[in-house]
């Protein structure tokens, strides 16, 4: 891979979604089970930056125009994810409440009361889920796009926050790059084993406020995926997004 050509293609962003929702990873009781899971616990107030936001948002569904063709409808990723709307939004993993709370007003009522069929519906069962609700459930961008921004993005900073210290000694470009990793890694950084040495290290320096050091861990985990680019790009992107942090 040439390391300064980062674009994202749509197989790159296929292949990175599938090798996501197959990677299942251990997280505290209250914040469910596995990486598709909405996190609970509190929301933070604390802002990341446009361009750490843009870069979860893409890593998900690309764009606005390739969003609108292939995801706007309730699609299943795959592996033991439920029936996914919006950005990523996995709604076999959400409850009620929490799905009524977040795409409120966002789309119809109707249509959430629909998919709250396929709350608990997880793996090829909701496969099928997602072809029932295809006809009635349709979220369109600015929907989508509003609930990941309000909704979604900060109860993953406040995960970050809660799983990592000194996150305040860190600006939005750093704190951004990091919502990532853990938006697709998981909350991992005390996760016992090899594959996630990584996670622990950026968990250490963090706490050493060896902040520099970070970069050098998230460019490291690459070597967990050889064969799929679009991964080792996300990383790459995430390494240079907190080192301009860092400069600024």
């Amino acid at each position: 891979m040439n390391s300064d050509d980062l674009t994202l293609t749509e197989s790159e962003l296929d292949a990175a979604r599938a090798a996501r929702e197959e990677m299942a990873f251990p997280v505290p009781p209250d914040e469910g089970g596995v990486e598709t899971t909405q996190p609970g616990g509190a929301a933070s107030a604390t802002p990341i930056s446009d361009t750490a936001f843009d870069l979860i948002v893409e890593f998900e569904v690309s764009s606005e125009q390739v969003y609108t063709r292939k995801y706007r409808g309730p699609i299943w990723p795959g592996g033991a994810s439920g029936v996914t709307i919006g950005i990523g939004y996995d709604v076999g993993y959400a409850t009620k409440a929490q799905l009524a709370a977040d795409f409120g007003g966002a789309i119809p009522d109707g249509m959430i009361a629909a998919l709250g069929a396929a709350i608990g519906v997880t793996g090829t069962a909701a496969q099928n889920m997602a072809r029932r609700l295809a006809g009635s459930v349709d979220v369109p961008w600015p929907a989508a796009i509003g609930v990941h921004r309000r909704k979604v993005v900060p109860r993953w900073v406040g995960l970050v926050e809660r799983s990592l210290p000194r996150t305040g000694e860190i600006g939005p470009d750093c704190l951004g790059a990091l919502v990532s990793l853990t938006y697709n890694r998981g909350p991992s950084f005390s996760t016992a084993g090899d594959r996630y040495a990584e996670m622990r290290s950026i968990k250490s320096h963090m706490s050493a406020g060896n902040f520099r050091a970070v970069p050098g861990d998230i460019r490291a985990m690459k070597r967990l995926w050889p064969t799929v680019p679009g991964l080792q790009k996300r990383r790459e992107r995430e390494a240079r997004l907190f080192e301009r942090g860092l400069q600024a």
